[in-house]
């Protein structure tokens, strides 16, 4: 009997979803279109969420955040979560303060049946360095029927409140993969 080797398999496309931070909703409404023209039509779009577990933005953005995540139809390539991070920081500078502070914040990121992962110009022990400065952060884990976050995960994903979201995504992306014979 041969030896069996172990090789590379088919990896399923991912559906992108992003994480908008804002204290400004039409500066949002704004954003949704721009995102549309660069990742295709908004497939589901989530309530808005008080960012109010840290202030890392209040310096910056001021307060009275608050985070909205959109899903996007067309499937992607994880491994080109970089690129999505680079079309999102462009995105970021077109609505700069003169002071150069962000008046909206964009993380792009990407959800598959385990894992909700998004892309982060930080690096960490526990982030995956994508290429392009660009690295993956796990935020949220999939098994038996739920979302839950690790240990180094955000304040706001530790408590649930993306978990109801997150699972209608998670159950569009069974429905789109169907749709396209996966």
């Amino acid at each position: 009997m041969g030896k069996i080797m172990s090789g590379p398999v088919k990896v399923l496309p991912v559906i992108p979803v992003i994480s908008v931070i804002s204290s400004d909703e039409e500066l949002k409404k704004e954003t949704e279109l721009i995102l549309e023209s660069n990742f295709g039509r908004t497939d589901l779009i989530s309530g808005f969420y008080p960012f109010d577990l840290s202030d890392y933005y209040e310096e910056e953005m001021g307060i009275e955040l608050t985070r909205q995540w959109f899903s996007f139809r067309v499937l992607r390539d994880a491994s080109r979560l970089a690129d999505l991070k680079l079309i999102c920081a462009d995105i970021e500078e077109q609505f700069l303060l003169e002071s150069g502070n962000r008046r909206v914040n964009i993380d792009p990121g990407y959800l598959d049946y385990g894992k909700l992962v998004l892309a982060s110009f930080k690096s960490a022990p526990d982030k995956i360095y994508m290429g392009r400065g660009v690295w993956a952060h796990t935020c949220l884990r999939y098994g038996h029927g739920r979302f839950t976050a690790p240990d180094h995960s955000f304040p706001d994903f530790i408590d649930g409140r993306f978990n109801d979201f997150m699972l209608q995504v998670r159950r569009s992306y069974r429905g789109i993969l169907r749709s396209i014979g996966e």
